[in-house]
């Protein structure tokens, strides 16, 4: 297992990655893209979300959720053929049309579905993190690499007529490779904001071993997170309600985040795995904030779970 080293730098990603890469001619190589929103203050959490396979077959899914909105709206489509040089600058797959600028700074992002509409732009807060950063390096069933980045979004949500002014924070990544979804037997995927610091991590649990990911961006200074203690709480579905965590950085600082669970959607990229997807309010070392967290499941433990 590699060390990270105290105050360690993070080097610094190549923005060609903001674009589309060659994928390898692999059964499970794919390459995609999720923007995750929470609005605690219209009670509504959304995520954008797009994806292609090595054969170039595309899709796209919007979803929202939360007790702002009459019911949960997930529109999705797939196996949509693009050209091989379609590029992430100009990519429109079923209703979601995203522009990143590939510089790993700012993106424009709209959808127009049946039930949902949604046009924001977003700008990063800080630079992107790539797992390949760590000494470690991406999980192979993962991901050739992964980025994560916290943005500030402006625009506008519709949901069946109803408008949400958007202004906030949120995360995206972006990954490319290998994802094998039957690897993994649990994980925790994080991304909080306050004002003034942003945190991620993704907990793994594979192969019977845990592995870490992630950084602390605050006061300028980014740097890779290398422990957490994390105390959560579920409900009788075994959905997260709460969760409190302490994050460790290679800088020596530790934040503190205190969230609370104000809606969740289940995602099945394969119906062996199960995806509980929750935006939240939290706090970011005692100041307001929100965020987002992914629990991961294998389907037929959580199932298990839920009638023990």
């Amino acid at each position: 297992m590699g060390i990270l080293e105290p105050n360690r730098p993070i080097p610094v990603l190549d923005p060609v990655n903001d674009g589309r890469h060659k994928l390898r001619d692999l059964p499970l190589e794919r390459e995609s893209i999720p923007y995750v929103v929470s609005l605690p203050e219209h009670g509504v959490g959304a995520f954008i979300y797009t994806w292609v396979t090595k054969d170039s077959l595309a899709g796209s899914a919007l979803v929202a959720f939360g007790p702002g909105i009459e019911k949960p709206v997930a529109e999705k489509v797939d196996g949509v053929k693009v050209p091989l040089d379609k590029n992430f600058d100009d990519w429109a797959v079923g209703s979601v049309h995203l522009k990143q600028d590939l510089k790993l700074q700012h993106a424009e992002i709209a959808s127009k579905g049946e039930r949902m509409s949604f046009e924001c732009s977003f700008d990063a807060l800080h630079p992107a993190y790539a797992y390949s950063s760590h000494p470690d390096g991406c999980p192979d069933w993962a991901a050739t690499d992964r980025l994560e980045q916290a943005g500030r979004l402006k625009g506008s949500l519709t949901i069946d007529g109803k408008v949400f002014p958007v202004d906030t924070t949120c995360a995206r990544d972006h990954s490319w490779g290998v994802r094998d979804w039957g690897v993994p037997q649990h994980w925790k995927w994080l991304h909080a904001q306050s004002d003034d610091t942003c945190v991620h991590f993704w907990d793994i649990q594979a192969r019977g071993k845990n592995a870490l990911r992630g950084y602390i961006s605050k006061d300028g200074v980014m740097a890779e997170v290398t422990r957490i203690e994390v105390d959560f709480t579920v409900d009788d579905n075994y959905v997260q309600k709460t969760i409190e965590a302490v994050v460790h950085d290679t800088a020596g600082r530790k934040v503190k985040v205190v969230g609370e669970y104000f809606g969740y959607f289940p995602f099945h990229p394969e119906p062996t795995c199960t995806l509980n997807e929750a935006a939240m309010k939290c706090t970011v070392d005692g100041k307001p904030g929100r965020g987002w967290s992914e629990f991961m499941w294998p389907t037929q433990y959580i199932d298990y779970l839920r009638s023990a």
